[in-house]
């Protein structure tokens, strides 16, 4: 007797007596809501969890605007920079001619002069500069989310052909250059050597639209969050065009070829 009930089950209670048949339906029917019911529940949690860890970045943005605008720069500066160091420990152990890693080494110097250059120019002097290229253009109220605007190609252009051509990129290279131990002039070769058009190029490839959107979309509160973020990528790029390989993993590679 089981056989011909399973059959009738599996072609979907077409097999089974009418009585059954209506039963085995309203049963698939709970089933495919509970289970929708479910996956929507998940989706609201999720949600849920991004707007109240986006109301509590606000709140602290109210109450400490530096504060927490440094810090957010800073944070996501460390996690980049980390990467990108473990990144290129990777590529270093390619290179040798065995292949074996060495352990790998943070490079401290140069994470401490990624992050102050987050803290003092992403974090500090970029809230100022936004906000002051805002108030110059300001943003226009009840306008399709066009970036064909004044109050977006304005500040967008002013501040990726102007201030990053001779404010962001000079500090960069001096600023991380004196922190690792540079002088002057060493970092000065280093810009001479590594600051070319490809590298703006490269800059105004991801920035140029990236900034695009903020000035478009991004409500002002949340402009050194979305940068950071975005930066997040951007700084990996930058500290593995710019920056040599680590040097702890360069000696230890050519100690075991010798």
């Amino acid at each position: 007797g089981r056989l011909p009930f399973a059959l009738g089950l599996r072609g979907g209670g077409a097999g089974l007596p009418p009585w059954m048949r209506h039963a085995h339906r309203r049963l698939s029917s709970q089933r495919r809501f509970s289970s929708a019911s479910n996956e929507g529940t998940s989706a609201q949690q999720t949600s849920g969890g991004i707007r109240g860890a986006l109301a509590k970045y606000n709140a602290l943005n109210e109450a400490h605007p530096t504060t927490t605008k440094v810090g957010t720069s800073v944070v996501i500066l460390l996690f980049g920079d980390t990467m990108a160091q473990r990144i290129q420990h990777r590529s270093a152990a390619k290179t040798s001619e065995d292949g074996a890693a060495p352990a790998f080494r943070m490079d401290w110097r140069r994470l401490a002069a990624f992050a102050s250059f987050g803290a003092i120019y992403t974090g500090y002097f970029q809230m100022h500069w936004f906000r002051y290229l805002q108030t110059v253009f300001p943003r226009q109220v009840g306008l399709k989310a066009r970036f064909l605007r004044k109050d977006v190609l304005a500040p967008l252009l002013i501040n990726q052909l102007g201030m990053v051509c001779v404010g962001y990129y000079p500090f960069f290279f001096a600023w991380t250059g004196f922190v690792r131990g540079r002088t002057w002039d060493e970092s000065m070769e280093e810009m001479k050597k590594k600051y070319k058009l490809k590298l703006l190029a490269q800059n105004w490839a991801f920035w140029i639209p990236a900034q695009g959107v903020q000035f478009a979309l991004v409500p002002s509160s949340y402009h050194i969050l979305y940068v950071s973020a975005m930066g997040l990528a951007w700084n990996t790029i930058l500290s593995l065009v710019t920056l040599e390989k680590i040097p702890e993993a360069a000696e230890e590679l050519k100690r075991k070829k010798a």
